[in-house]
């Protein structure tokens, strides 16, 4: 193969966004996906198609969109990556919806003002949750006009690693369809090969030390290659200790009819979630994101439980997109039930006497207005995924049992705003991009923020790109 303008690994949403805006602004590209099926597996494909920034509507005033990325994001690494976010989120709406994209108004909430039609999120359960939807559609019609533009896309094309030569990035090695190992020659590339959710060992280095016992709820196919690459070739990482996901139920470990939702954010973030000790390890009112992130980093992430009473299960229960009330009930989950606490304590193995003082201590904190005071300390927010805490006073009284469902882990590669990759001394790598989940430093923290998924792929996809263009003075 001769040499071209760009290689892309990786054909989610931010590879396929970068393939088709070089191909306008004339360069030639090659993108390499390491899935071999018609509709291989990517969390694009899977994803519920809402694009927004920090929960907020991607249209807003870039002024406001950033605020709310910097208080989603306390010590965001690099401010100008929040200003690229915020300053291209109706740029890249306008975008993809010449070429292909259809949007639509999804549900009540704000942030759902620009989603994917036809719109996912009406079901439980994976089954039925992706196939024929927007981000499905969305990406057969990316690679239709990546192709149609002359672009070439080779299926079950894995990256091994990046061909450096005097310390720029010229082409990518790869084990190509025919079991062979070739030589991509490239002016430039952009890795896109989503995060490391799909590589136990990694998983287990920064995140869980139980991998094993993480729902994953995406597609599970990122295994840090891009990541591993770029750091090879001297790239800076950064928060490589969080995720985006949400809390599940126990059960969605075995049972596809569970993930991606119904999800136990709001009720978490209702009442207490404790361990196995009976004892709250967490501030719930961060939200799910936050919560799952510490429940995978339990010793063990599959033994803690929400504990709620009915009075939270039938408002909070009730809450949010596809709620775990009725859901779980109907679909059969696990959800342990007693008349009080001491009794329900013995039916989770603990001892009766500290989960009922667990309860006594966050009721007293409520009812004396000081929450804050709570060890861990309890925040009281209204958000998307959390809500303001409940007493938990009966009658009748929950136990769920939780794990911690991994879509895309938040760290990687650290870039700038034109998405070129950056050494430990800040400075650019000549030739090497990266977008998307392969990426780090946009999300995450101390709080496990989350900024948007389909967002931040599109977006310095978009702006990869443009600024790879440029390094190879290509007229933009």
């Amino acid at each position: 193969m001769s040499c071209v303008d760009l290689a892309i690994v990786g054909g989610g949403l931010a590879g396929l966004v970068a393939a088709n805006r070089a191909a306008e602004l004339g360069c030639s590209a090659v993108l390499l996906e390491a899935g071999s099926k018609e509709k291989y597996a990517a969390n694009s494909r899977y994803a519920g198609g809402v694009f927004h920034l920090a929960f907020q509507d991607i249209k807003s005033d870039p002024e406001s969109l950033e605020r709310a990325i910097a208080e989603a994001c306390p010590g965001l690494r690099d401010p100008a990556l929040a200003a690229a976010l915020a300053t291209d989120g109706a740029r890249v709406i306008d975008w993809l919806a010449r070429h292909g994209a259809e949007f639509g108004r999804g549900g009540e909430y704000p942030f759902m003002s620009n989603m994917l039609v036809p719109f996912s999120l009406r079901e439980t359960g994976f089954h039925n949750h992706w196939r024929g939807k927007g981000g499905d559609l969305l990406l057969q019609r990316l690679e239709a006009s990546f192709v149609a533009a002359g672009g070439r896309f080779i299926r079950g094309a894995r990256a091994e690693a990046l061909r450096m030569i005097d310390g720029r990035c010229q082409g990518v090695v790869a084990a190509l369809p025919d079991g062979t190992e070739g030589v991509i020659e490239a002016r430039a590339v952009l890795l896109a090969d989503g995060g490391f959710q799909g590589n136990a060992d990694m998983v287990r280095e920064f995140i869980s030390p139980r991998p094993e016992h993480l729902c994953k709820r995406g597609a599970g196919t990122g295994n840090g290659d891009g990541i591993r690459m770029a750091r090879s070739a001297g790239a800076a990482l950064a928060g490589m200790d969080k995720f985006y996901g949400h809390v599940q139920h126990k059960d969605a470990l075995d049972d596809e009819s569970l993930w991606p939702y119904p999800v136990l954010d709001i009720v978490a973030s209702a009442a207490i979630v404790v361990d196995r000790s009976g004892r709250r390890f967490t501030d719930e009112g961060l939200g799910g994101v936050a919560v799952a992130n510490a429940v995978a980093a339990l010793d063990e992430p599959l033994s803690s439980f929400v504990i709620l009473d009915e009075a939270i299960w039938a408002g909070p229960g009730g809450a949010f997109l596809l709620p775990p009330n009725p859901a779980l009930e109907r679909l059969g989950a696990t959800i342990h039930r007693a008349d009080d606490i001491e009794a329900l304590a013995s039916k989770l193995g603990m001892q009766g006497e500290t989960l009922a003082q667990t309860v006594r201590d966050y009721n007293a904190a409520l009812s004396n207005c000081h929450p804050e005071a709570l060890t861990p300390r309890r925040t009281v927010r209204l958000a998307t995924l959390a809500t303001a805490p409940s007493p938990i006073a009966g009658p009748g009284f929950l136990a769920i049992p939780l794990c911690a469902g991994i879509t895309y882990t938040m760290g990687g590669v650290v870039i700038d705003a034109d998405a070129r990759a950056l050494d430990e001394q800040h400075r650019p790598i000549p030739g090497l991009y990266a977008a998307g989940a392969t990426t780090g430093g946009i999300e995450g923290g101390a709080n496990a923020g989350y900024v948007g998924g389909l967002a931040k792929a599109a977006v310095f996809g978009l702006r990869s790109a443009e600024s790879a263009a440029r390094e190879i003075r290509v007229s933009v």
